[in-house]
């Protein structure tokens, strides 16, 4: 018997995602909707002895196609036929959430529940909501819960099960506008009347949006009906809009907004309240000087924590794949086979793998923040210095994940409305140090630096500046406007240790996929054209050759081949510089005693700011063109070569 599906539908910071790990636990699935780079997420849950299949849609405030989010969202609730849609309501904000699910309603979906999230936090708040009340009002069930404590969870289960099994009859209220604008939609609706869109889609629906200038509807209607019709009702609706003197989308989001305000009497009031946590706590985090300050000291210590506990853990992996390496090579006696797996594979992977700890605890650390509501403040806080260097006040969502890995980071380019933001941030998105670079960081500093978080600081704020600069220099080259900057402050709550710590293995394990995949290939490539024709030391096996051939090029940062070597790789997986290192040098000490701490800061920064690995090439192509990924990894191999030589000759001068 196939599963029932659920949708789980909502604004971002509604709490969604922590009811979609509450349901599913660890029986989830991450991939991409079809068509499209969005993350599409889905989980199983099983209830009076039956199993569920949760998809958890993207975060939107509407369903008006003017994000690929929003546009995956409502395919999915057309076309998609869930068994039950979950429509997750802030009970902090019920009016800015119930507009979605005006507009879910207005879809014609009558299988909706309604997850009426945050209730004690509301409570504190002073807002005080009759569930009972509400669902007669709205037309559909309401379940008051708190995710994070798992308080209602379930009730929330047990009714997903009576509404697919058709226990619950519901009766959507839909929306009533102004006279005019219903003789609009009516009129419209007389149009479509008798055609194939009318036998797909609810004609009230497909009016509404044609009058709000639905760029995916228009197209319905132009592949359907024709241009003809669809100029006659484009014709139709300027004209409307020509005798009101105002846009339909504005003069119908207003009466929505105001039809929900009337809807919210019925069931919702307001007692006293005094100043919340957030509210004390929003005067020093979004203040002009003291929230950089606070900031600042945020991200120091997400590193001091990031390298307190990751590098001990580290070392003990390190030594863990040392002592199995030795074991390993007494047992097999075929030299070349011995000589693949230890010093290949087991070294080679094995040194990437050990960092795996830092790996995890850096995703630990942002889903915290992010989950507890501070990177939504760290989005107000950086809008005016990203609008001064041409970037909007969006992109610091996408420049923040790229900490995490450029590859996603830059698919979420797709979120910014405006094709230059877009092509501005995915350009400079590749300067963001990633979690692949932070291993590379954190050994570098861990072996010639004791560790000393501010020097990882120090090459993540270049790295940082380098893309603000770039970014100025090239939004002079891409026409296009400038978009507006809205986005929601959340309460400040903290996030549950289950969800955190899912998140973070979600996030972190495709370091461990890659590791298995990529960095093994790359490994093995590394061991053979190291030990190939023959072995190095003698100037003439394959890698050697490919270092001496950079040599010269290098040795202006004073890099020797070796560093060629592992750059080389690197293109492959930024991870496999530390593997490379591994394999050329045997030991740390031995790295240790080959470079001096200048020429492993030159490599931490050259590292950081060279060509993107393959992958994050492929997605930049894949957002935009062949030539915007061409021009982005020509600029970044000749910026991290400008910078290489600079501080090669600075320090020097320095006498460091």
């Amino acid at each position: 018997m196939a599963m029932r599906v659920v949708a789980l539908a909502g604004n971002p910071n509604v709490g969604k995602t922590t009811i979609f790990n509450a349901l599913t636990g660890m029986r989830q699935h991450v991939g991409n909707w079809p068509g499209v780079t969005v993350e599409k997420k889905e989980g199983v849950f099983e209830h009076r002895g039956e199993r569920f299949l949760v998809v958890d849609l993207p975060g939107t405030y509407s369903l008006t196609a003017h994000s690929v989010d929003e546009l995956v969202a409502r395919n999915f609730l057309l076309n998609g036929n869930p068994d039950v849609v979950v429509n997750v309501v802030d009970a902090t904000s019920i009016l800015r959430n119930l507009y979605l699910t005006m507009e879910i309603f207005e879809m014609g979906l009558k299988n909706v529940v309604i997850a009426l999230n945050k209730v004690d936090l509301a409570e504190k708040k002073g807002i005080r909501i009759d569930p009972v009340k509400m669902s007669k009002a709205l037309g559909v069930p309401v379940v008051p819960l708190s995710a994070k404590e798992g308080v209602g969870l379930e009730e929330l289960k047990e009714k997903i099960w009576e509404m697919a099994h058709g226990k619950i009859k519901t009766s959507p209220v839909l929306p009533r506008y102004d006279p005019e604008v219903e003789r609009e939609i009516k009129h419209i609706s007389k149009c479509l009347e008798g055609t194939k869109l009318a036998e797909r889609y609810p004609l009230r629906w497909l009016a509404i949006k044609l009058l709000q200038r639905d760029d995916e509807v228009m197209k319905l209607v132009l592949r359907h009906l024709g241009e003809e019709k669809l100029r006659e009702i484009m014709t139709h609706i300027s004209e409307a809009e020509e005798r009101y003197g105002r846009a339909m989308d504005l003069i119908i989001a207003g009466q929505k907004y105001e039809f929900i305000d009337g809807l919210t009497h019925e069931f919702m009031s307001y007692g006293k309240t005094g100043e919340t946590l957030t509210d004390q706590l929003d005067r020093i985090l979004v203040h002009p000087v003291y929230g950089f300050l606070a900031m600042a000291f945020v991200f120091y210590l997400v590193f001091k924590f990031v390298f307190a506990f990751g590098m001990p853990l580290q070392g003990l992996l390190d030594e863990a794949f040392s002592s199995f390496g030795s074991w390993l090579a007494p047992h097999i006696g075929n030299e070349t086979l011995r000589g693949l797996l230890v010093e290949g594979i087991v070294s080679g992977v094995g040194s990437v793998l050990s960092f795996f700890p830092l790996v995890f605890l850096l995703f630990l650390a942002l889903s915290f923040l992010e989950d507890l509501g501070y990177m939504a403040r760290v989005a107000v806080l950086m809008e005016g210095i990203l609008r001064k260097f041409g970037l909007p006040g969006k992109a610091i969502i996408p420049l923040i994940l790229g900490l995490g890995c450029n590859v996603p980071a830059v698919m979420a380019t797709r979120t910014l409305d405006e094709e230059k933001d877009r092509l501005v941030t995915m350009f400079v998105n590749p300067f963001i140090p990633c979690s692949a670079r932070l291993s590379v960081i954190s050994f570098l500093v861990g072996v010639f630096f004791g560790g000393n978080a501010l020097v990882a600081v120090s090459i993540y704020a270049l790295a940082f500046a380098v893309a603000l600069l770039s970014a100025k220099l090239v939004s002079h080259f891409v026409s296009g406007e400038e978009s507006p900057f809205v986005i929601e402050l959340p309460e400040f709550l903290l996030p549950s240790a289950r969800s955190l710590l899912l998140h973070s293995w979600e996030r972190s394990k495709e370091f461990v996929k890659k590791a298995g995949t990529v960095i093994l290939l790359g490994s093995v490539l590394i061991w053979y054209l190291s030990n190939y024709p023959v072995p190095m030391g003698s100037g003439r096996s394959y890698a050697e050759r490919l270092g001496h051939l950079f040599a010269p090029y290098l040795g202006l940062m004073g890099l020797d081949w070796k560093a060629g070597v592992s750059l080389l790789f690197g293109v492959i997986a930024k991870e496999n510089v530390i593997s490379t290192y591994g394999v050329l040098y045997g030991s740390v000490d031995a790295i240790r005693s080959a470079m001096t701490p200048l020429q492993a800061y030159v490599l931490a920064v050259v590292t950081t700011l060279y060509i993107p690995c393959i992958a994050t090439i492929a997605a930049i192509r894949t957002e935009s063109n062949w030539k915007w990924a061409l021009a982005v990894t020509s600029y970044m191999i000749a910026v991290a070569s400008l910078l290489g030589v600079v501080i090669w000759h600075l320090g020097q001068l320095l006498g460091l």
